[in-house]
């Protein structure tokens, strides 16, 4: 049984008439004629009645019909998405982020994705910048979003997407809050809230990095995996912070936050996936975020 000859009787049992069935089908009508009497003899029974005055669908041609046109619609579904999938507008990606990244970067690119490609489906996951890499290693994740900078084996890719000042955050009411721009000289004695080495070495070693350079030792009074809470932390009066700019952002923490005068490097955010990905979809989605760059 081929698929032009369903075609062939679902177009004849719809037209009920050869003439303009063959004319539909760009075939002659002695052609379309063999294509139906082949289905027939295949499936031993008659599927339609025909004589020189009219076409008429048998009871055995009802059921086939109905049967036959949803197997016809699933195979052009199923083609229609192969081509997608192949051509990387159809699929599911896995993307891992930190919670800064998903805030407004992570929204913003799926929605520049999506209005282009709206089959395309996301797994969301809140992921510590130290394990990301990992995932994406064993195949566990498509694309992550991190603090750099990072150490990564060669097998992945990082691209830069996005950078940002770092500044100070004060507890409501300390002494420097109400400046409008501090060199990191006076934060000498303070007590500071810092992210936990463990898991960011890089971009805890790139806040140390600053403040040594400023010939600021800072006494950690406590650390923490994730920038809202290190945030709440100085709230609560356990500390000052040198963080990146959007760690404030949408809280409600009763902080101020006070632009650095010193020249020091920004913080970025980096995206990541596997350099070999065979995945389509993955492969168009790194290349719009790589395209998308914030300043």
């Amino acid at each position: 049984m081929e698929i032009r000859q369903i075609k062939s009787f679902l177009t004849v049992a719809e037209t009920l008439h050869f003439g303009r069935s063959s004319q539909i089908l760009h075939l002659s009508q002695p052609a379309l004629s063999l294509q139906i009497k082949a289905l027939e003899v295949e499936l031993g029974v008659k599927l339609l009645d025909r004589n020189r005055q009219r076409t008429k669908i048998t009871q055995a041609g009802l059921v086939f019909k109905v049967a036959a046109s949803k197997i016809i619609e699933d195979l052009e579904v199923a083609c229609r998405q192969t081509q997608w999938t192949a051509a990387g507008k159809l699929g599911l990606i896995r993307l891992g982020f930190i919670s800064t990244a998903g805030q407004e970067i992570v929204p913003s690119l799926i929605r520049r994705f999506r209005k282009r490609y709206p089959q395309v489906e996301f797994s969301l996951r809140n992921i510590l910048t130290s394990e990301q890499p990992d995932l994406i290693k064993n195949g566990m994740l498509d694309v992550g979003f991190l603090r750099l900078p990072i150490d990564v084996p060669d097998s992945i890719d990082i691209t830069p997407v996005h950078r940002e000042p770092f500044v100070v955050i004060f507890p409501l009411g300390h002494p420097l809050a109400s400046k409008a721009g501090i060199h990191l000289r006076d934060l000498r004695g303070e007590k500071f809230v810092m992210y936990e080495r463990f898991f960011a070495p890089g971009y805890h070693d790139l806040v140390i990095g600053i403040l040594s350079r400023a010939g600021v030792i800072p006494e950690v009074t406590q650390t923490a995996s994730e920038m809202s809470t290190i945030v709440s932390l100085v709230d609560s009066g356990m500390g000052v912070t040198v963080a990146p700019m959007s760690a404030t952002k949408h809280r409600i923490a009763r902080v101020v936050t006070c632009p650095i005068l010193d020249k020091i490097p920004a913080s970025e955010i980096g995206m990541v996936t596997a350099k070999d990905t065979d995945i389509p979809v993955v492969r168009r989605f790194y290349e719009l975020a790589g395209e998308w760059r914030r300043p």
